[in-house]
């Protein structure tokens, strides 16, 4: 399946910077969500493609225009698909990648197509797209290949937590709505820290299947941190992305930073 087409996004030529779309004063600009934190747009977005499990990747990456920080991370799409989330998290990618972080969405159905009914095998080959996409993303100049943590939302995010604690590509891993709803946990066992973000209430990831997630990750060895945002949905709004990627940062400023200790 070829990577869909980033929704409404406008940008300059592929490989160059990402250009200012003209907007209403009201709506967000490309790479500025609209958060109050916004900083000034300095990335580049370029459509790329790596293997996982001899199986072509397409997904796009974020660089950064001015000093990298030596981190990365990759971001996982949900059980919609790429095409469902790209348009929310291309402005995010690209204040992460303005802030310095390389940053790496892959579309994972390449490796297997999403559907009703998942298999384990199903779960396995996305993990591996997952683990696969911080070793490709670790391999890119200004990189640190040991500072590369995992992000995801909804299976996706149940992915990143499950990959990280199976591999040991992945430093830290963020998960946002991900649970025992989407599937049954891994063995893998790694002292690696763990952030899951949950709604207050959930009607698709129920906010008891991400504590119980949680409990077991950390019988595993996980390091987690659960926190609750202050939403009632699987969805959320402009703010409430804001407040995620927020936390996220301040997450990963600190997690990948103990690599250095």
């Amino acid at each position: 399946m070829r990577l869909i087409a980033l929704i409404g996004l406008l940008a300059a030529t592929m490989g160059g910077p990402i250009a200012q779309a003209q907007t209403a004063p009201d709506q967000p600009q490309v790479g500025r969500p609209g958060c109050t934190d916004d900083v000034a747009v300095r990335a580049s977005r370029t459509l790329v493609s790596f293997e996982s499990r001899g199986r072509p990747v397409q997904a796009h990456l974020y660089t950064p225009g001015g000093e990298p920080n030596g981190s990365g991370v990759v971001l996982l799409h949900g059980a919609r698909g790429l095409s469902a989330d790209a348009a929310t998290f291309d402005p995010h990618a690209i204040q992460l990648a303005s802030r310095g972080y390389h940053v790496l969405v892959p579309n994972y159905y390449d490796a297997e197509p999403g559907r009703a009914r998942r298999t384990g095998r199903d779960m396995r080959l996305w993990r591996g797209v997952a683990a696969d996409g911080a070793s490709f993303l670790g391999g890119r100049p200004g990189m640190d290949p040991e500072r590369v943590a995992l992000w995801g939302y909804s299976l996706g995010g149940f992915l990143a937590g499950e990959t990280a604690m199976e591999s040991d590509v992945a430093a830290a891993a963020v998960s946002v709505a991900g649970g025992l709803d989407v599937g049954e946990a891994g063995r893998g066992g790694r002292s690696v820290p763990l952030l899951l973000i949950h709604a207050r209430r959930d009607p698709v990831i129920s906010p008891m299947s991400t504590r119980r997630w949680g409990d077991g990750l950390q019988r595993r060895g996980g390091r987690v941190e659960v926190q609750a945002l202050d939403w009632d949905g699987h969805g959320f709004d402009r703010p409430t992305w804001c407040a995620i990627f927020g936390r996220t940062r301040a997450f990963l400023d600190r997690a990948l930073s103990e690599r250095d200790a």
